[in-house]
C-alpha cells in the first residue's frame, strides 16, 4: 500500500506541476506537450529504463523549460524548481525499484545455481558404454580434480592422491589389472583414487602453518594440535579408515564436477590392487580404494532407467 500511495503521490504531484506550467505558459502550451508525448513514446520502447537513462530524460526535461524561461523571465521558476525536486523524489524511487529488481535477479540466481547443483547430483550415473574416439582434454581433467579437491577431510590433510591413465597403451594394460572390463580402454581416462596413509605426518605442518598464517588458530596452538592431530593417526586401524574415507569423498566430488562438464563417469572395485600398484609405482604405504573411469557416453548406446534406490523410510531415522 505504502509503494502504491507513493507512486500516487507523485503521480499527482506531477500532473498539478505540469497543469501550473500550461496555464504560465499558454504560448508554449502545444510544442510542450508534443515533447513530452515524445519523450514518454521514446520511454515505454525501452523495456527497462535505466537510472541514468529516466535521469537523462528528466534534466533534458528541465532544460528545456530552463531555455523557455529565458524567453519569459520569472514566470516559470517556481515550476523548474518543483520539477527539479520530483525528478529527485522520482530518481530517488527508482533507485529503490532497481534495488528490489537486483535482489530479486539476485535470488532467483541463487535458486537457479541450487537447482543447478542438484541436476548434476541426479543426472551422475555409473556409465558402462564410453565413445572410444572422444578425448577429454588435460586442461579439463586437471580442472574437475583441483576443484574436487575441494572436498572436506579430517583436519583438512587431504590424504588423497590420483594417477591418471590415459594412454592407450597403459589403458589396455590397466584393462587386464581390472578384469577386462572394455569399459577401462573406452574411457577417455581412469582416474586412480589413492590414499595416502601416512598424510598426517606428510601434510600436517603445511596445513597448522596456513591455519597460523589465516588467523585460524594461534601460533602457541599450533604444537599442541599438531601432537593431537598425529595422535589420531596412531592406530594402523584408524589411519587407512581417515585415508579411504576422505579419499572417498574426494572422489564423490569428481564424479559430480565431471557432471558439470557433460561427462560420464563409473567407479570401479574390480581390480587387482597388487598388480595395480606395481604397475604404478604406488607404495606400500597407500591403497587404492577405487578408479573412475571418465569419458564421454556412447552416442549409440542407451541407459537404462535407474535402478531401484532405497528410500529414507528404508535405510534411515530420526531420533
Amino acid at each position: 500500500m505504502g509503494g502504491e500511495k507513493r507512486e500516487k503521490d507523485l503521480r499527482e504531484e506531477a500532473r498539478e506541476l505540469f497543469k501550473t506550467f500550461f496555464e504560465k505558459s499558454k504560448d508554449v502550451q502545444k510544442a510542450t506537450v508534443q515533447t513530452i508525448r515524445e519523450i514518454t513514446e521514446r520511454t515505454l520502447k525501452e523495456v527497462q529504463p535505466s537510472k541514468e537513462k529516466v535521469k537523462e530524460i528528466t534534466e533534458g526535461i528541465v532544460e528545456g523549460i530552463q531555455d523557455t524561461r529565458r524567453h519569459m523571465g520569472e514566470r516559470l521558476e517556481n515550476v523548474v524548481k518543483k520539477l527539479q525536486d520530483l525528478t529527485s523524489k522520482a530518481t530517488s524511487g527508482l533507485a529503490e525499484i532497481v534495488g528490489g529488481v537486483i535482489e530479486g535477479i539476485e535470488e532467483a540466481s541463487e535458486k537457479e545455481r541450487r537447482e543447478e547443483c542438484l541436476r548434476y547430483i541426479k543426472e551422475r550415473r555409473s556409465v558402462t558404454y564410453f565413445d572410444p574416439d572422444r578425448e577429454v582434454p588435460d586442461e579439463v581433467i586437471k580442472e574437475i580434480l583441483n576443484i574436487a579437491a575441494l572436498a572436506p577431510s579430517g583436519y583438512n590433510l587431504q590424504p588423497w592422491e590420483v594417477i591418471v591413465v590415459k594412454s592407450r597403451e597403459k589403458k589396455r594394460k590397466l584393462k587386464e589389472i581390472c578384469y577386462g572390463q572394455q569399459k577401462v580402454e573406452d574411457a577417455s581416462a581412469n582416474i586412480v583414487i589413492v590414499a595416502n596413509l601416512k598424510a598426517a605426518e606428510e601434510h600436517v605442518d603445511r596445513v597448522l602453518d596456513s591455519w597460523v598464517e589465516l588467523g585460524y588458530i594461534k601460533k602457541e596452538e599450533r604444537e599442541p594440535l599438531r601432537e593431537r592431530i598425529l595422535s589420531g593417526w596412531k592406530s594402523p586401524e584408524k589411519r587407512k579408515r581417515k585415508a579411504i574415507r576422505d579419499s572417498a569423498l574426494f572422489a564423490m566430488c569428481v564424479m559430480i564436477v565431471a557432471r558439470y562438464f557433460g561427462l560420464e563417469t563409473h567407479p570401479m572395485e574390480g581390480f587387482d590392487e597388487a598388480k595395480l600398484k606395481r604397475f604404478l609405482g604406488i607404495g606400500r604405504d597407500r591403497v587404492v580404494p577405487l578408479i573412475i573411469a571418465v569419458g564421454y557416453k556412447h552416442p549409440e548406446k542407451e541407459l537404462l532407467p535407474r535402478a531401484y534406490r532405497f528410500t529414507f523410510d528404508e535405510f534411515g531415522k530420526i531420533v
